[in-house]
């Protein structure tokens, strides 16, 4: 394994995800990629429509915002904030999925189910199903795993080296 991807949205929970991705990424000595997808400012027009957004000053600051604040919670990770333009996040990380081609895809997942998921959708499901690589999802409250690399410390290939205390 060579290449990670890491997602966020941005909250704390999307955040969770990073440090496993970055305990799994240095374990491997992989790279190591952080995507955060920042939200147009669309404007709805009646039910089923929108104005596509016009680029500007504050898209611009956004992403470079997003950018930083990346960069400092991971550093030493490529950072990649990308604009939706129009796109669901689900489509915007696909897309630099299949164009970075990753071995892995990381995220942090809300773990709604029922009805939850059904009217607020879920990302991490739309990923995990349509992903041209495997997809690693972080619950809240999910304990940072201990990873080795194969071989190290008596760790069989393959096999983590169990939770962090």
């Amino acid at each position: 394994m060579t290449h990670i991807l890491v997602t966020t949205d941005g909250s704390e929970l999307g955040h969770l995800a990073l440090p496993h991705a970055r305990a799994l990424a240095d374990a491997l000595h992989a790279q190591l990629t952080v995507l955060s997808v920042v939200p147009d400012d669309t404007m709805l027009v009646g039910e089923f429509a929108y104005i596509p957004p016009v680029s500007g000053p504050d898209e611009v600051a956004r992403v470079q915002a997003t950018e930083a604040d990346l960069a400092e919670r991971l550093p030493g990770a490529a950072v990649r904030a990308e604009l939706a333009r129009g796109r669901h996040t689900t489509r915007v990380i696909l897309d630099v999925a299949a164009e970075l081609t990753p071995d892995l895809i990381v995220m942090g997942t809300h773990g709604r189910s029922g009805l939850g998921r059904a009217l607020l959708g879920s990302v991490a499901e739309g990923v995990a199903h349509h992903a041209p690589a495997p997809v690693l999802l972080v619950r809240a409250g999910q304990p940072l795993t201990a990873w080795a690399a194969p071989g190290a410390l008596g760790v069989p290939a393959g096999l983590p080296s169990g939770p962090v205390a």
